[in-house]
């Protein structure tokens, strides 16, 4: 009987093991030229492959390192180029097999093709396994010894407060600036930020310097030097100096100076610091902006600082434009911190209040949220010792007072505990420095504490930093709330059953609405009750330990809406420093619960170009 499972057309036997195949140029089967020809026997099958475990990047054939996806393309690419002998061969397939993922193994099925004789190609498929090995890569080992860098950025400013630092501490946060550096040393004037490349720290100044009025300075120093190559190791240095100009600073602006920003007055008031130098005139409400280049070119100093502020008391406000307030309104203008209003103030320093018949008259530009009894932060340049030199001319000009802006005391002198918390920079404290630190770490946490009052007075810097909440003081103020909520039904139903118990001489109960004076007396102070542990709910800025209730209106707490739920932290914090707080899972928690709801405050994204507010 014919085979019909053999093809159509001439066969010709196999010269080696006489099996009918189809001619072809060696008229040899399959199995045979895979027997006399093993394409494969000059790939490798073993091949070893090192990662780093501290960035989780594969070593390359050329030295190099990089970051992969198991599985990918990418990795696939990587991996294919590490075999021995298999560029001598044509890549045909190449896929992962399937590996435990503890089995520090990766393998890949290849298909490879070669012509072996006369035009002959011959395919043949096997498993390349490649076994994982540990090493650390030159990125790591510079990270880890903390000594090795290349490019160090020098960030100072010549003022006595930290406060410019804090601030910019927040924006690197924010922007995650901070993410290439190798370590951050934190020194009594300034900060210090090492990076492994020179990029890195040419990318870090140019962020500075956008949030930020600066010069800076750059400085080389030759390490080492291959004598066979004649390259040699660098390391750069970039000295940043920030303008020493802080916000509600009080600065007499030198002639020229004034005169070239349209001969704006020479005394004047810091209101915002960003990559320029916004100056305000209190008692004309002209704003110019100061720009780095003008400063350098003439420098100079404030004339009085934050430290030397003045508590006064408000006797009298008389807005110069009567009309102020109703025309605002009506034309939809927002009333608050920026929208100024001129107006003639009556004030008393606080500690001469009661004590002497001392007043001053003064224009300010705080006519809008100025009321009598309001008390006041401001300046007495005229009885002050002034940072700068003024001729006698000058000096006669200077004004008795300079108000700068409202002091909420009632939050200032009370004891707060903040239902928000900030994260902080991972920094070492300067080596070689131990006497004094005690010190300076009380300086530091008062001057911690200021930074944190700005932030709740001022919505417009909140919106440009992260907070986060402190889930301990929530649930603290959940604790209250819940008592006071018990202790108000409580009062309720004694009110409701004194309500309705019969009178003792003629049986009839008291009616709340038409008879019994008593009883509606009790019945308001039930609901007072209820109304006053609602009103100790709304305060979302803190939980105050004495319970004292007498806060200013106008004061801008801080929502829950603009806290973020998790203080998610880096690779590189542990949450042991005072300012990062701990991780972990949070409990959402309405806002309804606590505040009535308040208008989202936008968020801060950083734009492109020289027009980014900052503030510090």
């Amino acid at each position: 009987m014919t085979d019909t499972t053999l093809t159509d057309g001439p066969m010709v036997l196999c010269c080696q093991c006489a099996v009918a195949i189809t001619p072809n140029p060696l008229n040899t089967c399959v199995n045979c030229l895979q027997t006399r020809f093993d394409i494969g026997a000059g790939v490798a099958k073993q091949v070893q492959q090192h990662t780093c475990r501290g960035c989780f990047r594969y070593e390359r054939r050329d030295g190099g390192w990089a970051a992969c996806e198991p599985e990918s393309k990418e990795l696939l690419a990587l991996l294919l180029r590490k075999p021995r002998g298999l560029g001598a061969v044509r890549l045909a397939d190449a896929n992962f097999v399937w590996t435990e993922p503890h089995s520090k193994r990766i393998k890949l099925r290849v298909s490879i093709q070669k012509e072996v004789i006369a035009g002959a190609v011959l395919q043949q498929s096997f498993v390349i396994e490649y076994v994982i090995g540990n090493k650390q890569c030159p990125h790591c080992q510079r990270r880890e010894a903390k000594d090795t860098w290349t490019a160090l950025v020098q960030l100072r400013q010549k003022v006595k407060h930290k406060r410019t630092f804090l601030w910019i501490e927040q924006l690197i946060l924010r922007h995650q600036a901070h993410a290439d550096t190798v370590n951050i040393v934190e020194l009594k004037d300034g900060l210090d930020f090492f990076f492994d490349q020179r990029s890195h720290a040419e990318k870090f100044v140019s962020f500075v310097q956008d949030i930020a009025p600066t010069r800076y300075k750059t400085s080389k120093q030759l390490v080492s030097t291959d004598t066979h190559t004649g390259k040699g190791k660098l390391k750069s240095t970039y000295a940043v100096e920030i303008l020493p100009i802080c916000k509600d600073d009080l600065v007499w602006l030198p002639k020229p100076t004034a005169t070239s920003m349209s001969h704006v007055s020479q005394l004047v008031l810091c209101s915002k610091v960003s990559n320029v130098v916004h100056l305000f005139d209190p008692f004309t409400l002209q704003s110019v902006d100061l720009q780095p280049l003008s400063f350098w070119k003439l420098p100079f100093k404030s004339a009085l600082t934050r430290e030397a502020l003045t508590e006064f008391v408000v006797l009298d406000v008389e807005l110069r434009d009567s009309e102020w307030r109703t025309r605002g309104r009506r034309r939809g203008h927002q009333r608050g911190n920026d929208a100024h209003a001129l107006a003639d103030v009556t004030v008393a320093r606080v500690l001469d209040f009661g004590k002497n018949d001392r007043t001053a008259c003064t224009l300010t530009h705080l006519g809008n949220v100025l009321k009598v009894g309001d008390h006041v932060w401001g300046y007495c340049p005229s009885a002050a010792t002034l940072g700068t030199d003024l001729e006698l001319t000058e000096a006669a000009k200077l004004p008795e007072v300079v108000l700068v802006k409202k002091s909420y005391k009632n939050m200032r002198h009370r004891q707060r505990r903040r239902i928000w918390k900030l994260r902080g920079l991972e920094k070492e404290a300067e080596p070689g420095v131990q006497r004094g630190r005690q010190f300076e770490t009380a300086g530091y946490e008062a001057e911690y504490e200021e930074f944190m009052q700005d932030l709740e007075e001022d919505p417009s810097m909140r919106a440009q930093v992260n907070l986060y909440k402190d889930m301990d003081m929530i649930e603290v103020a959940q604790a209250k709330q819940a008592a006071r909520s018990k202790q108000a039904a409580r009062a309720a139903a004694a009110a409701a059953m004194s309500v309705d118990t019969p009178a003792a001489g003629g049986g009839a109960a008291v009616d709340v609405g038409t008879g019994g004076a008593s009883g509606v007396a009790i019945n308001k102070g039930a609901r007072a009750a209820v109304d006053s542990d609602d009103e100790d709910e709304t305060e979302l800025g803190g939980i105050d330990d004495d319970g004292d209730d007498d806060d200013d209106g106008d004061f801008p707490d801080v929502g829950l809406e603009e806290l973020l739920d998790d203080l998610a932290l880096g690779a590189d914090e542990d949450g042991d420093g005072e300012l990062a707080g701990s991780s972990g899972t949070t409990n959402e928690i309405s806002p309804v619960t606590f505040a009535p709801p308040v208008a989202p405050v936008p968020q801060f994204t950083l734009p492109e170009g020289n027009d980014a507010k900052f503030f510090f």
